[in-house]
């Protein structure tokens, strides 16, 4: 009887596509102004956020070195979502606020363990770069129209990701894993056009949950 095939080395190249949702978790705060209420003095600070889950997918490449049962690599990969975030006023006229990750791209590390000599477990973490547009209004009338108190920023964020996920090789030259990263692009702060000026800070953050596959040279 014939001996089963060697297994393959993870050591190498590899390049790969990926799908799946993001959670993303958009918001606005500000210190208040007339049109909220009509008591600007009195008004403290108001938080406006949701919760928006949509498609992410796109593309990675990147290396792994194979150490015995351990493994070391480097991942880069850029993404398209689609979810956009909105929350209404604190007196309902409509959404306030307005917020979208249009695109995404990490460059994080890989450290993990084979579980089999197919299976890899891994831990990962790194840069998070992102295109962000953000809109608040106080007077929650939609972004197509433009008020005094209305403050916008569409800019390119950094951030960090975290997180892991499990892969495995199927074949000599594929890959399939699921992976999961928390995803945070920092803040952005701006003024509105209001009388006082009143200071508005963005946020944006993703979770996501994808699954992975790679082709390796």
């Amino acid at each position: 009887m014939l001996p089963p095939p060697p297994v393959a080395s993870w050591t190498g190249w590899y390049v790969g596509a990926h799908a799946g949702v993001a959670w993303h978790q958009a918001g606005a705060d500000y210190s208040g102004a007339v049109g909220e209420t009509g008591n600007a003095a009195a008004l403290g600070p108001i938080v406006h956020s949701n919760t928006k889950a949509g498609f992410i997918g796109g593309g990675q490449i990147g290396y792994n070195w194979q150490l015995g049962m351990f493994l070391l690599g480097l991942e880069a990969d850029i993404s398209g979502l689609n979810a956009k975030v909105t929350a209404p006023t604190v007196h309902g006229k409509g959404n306030a606020f307005e917020g979208k990750i249009n695109w995404l791209s990490t460059y994080r590390a890989r450290a993990g363990f084979l579980a089999r000599s197919d299976i890899l477990i891994y831990a990962t973490g790194g840069l998070a770069v992102g295109g962000v547009k953000d809109f608040f209004t106080s007077n929650g009338v939609g972004s197509s129209v433009a008020l005094a108190t209305t403050k916008s920023a569409s800019k390119t964020k950094t951030g960090w990701t975290a997180g892991g996920g499990v892969e495995w090789m199927w074949a000599r030259n594929w890959t399939v894993g699921l992976e999961g990263l928390y995803v945070d692009l920092g803040h952005t702060t701006g003024n509105m056009l209001a009388t006082p000026t009143k200071t508005t800070r963005f946020n944006n953050t993703a979770a996501i949950g994808r699954v992975k596959l790679n082709y390796k040279f």
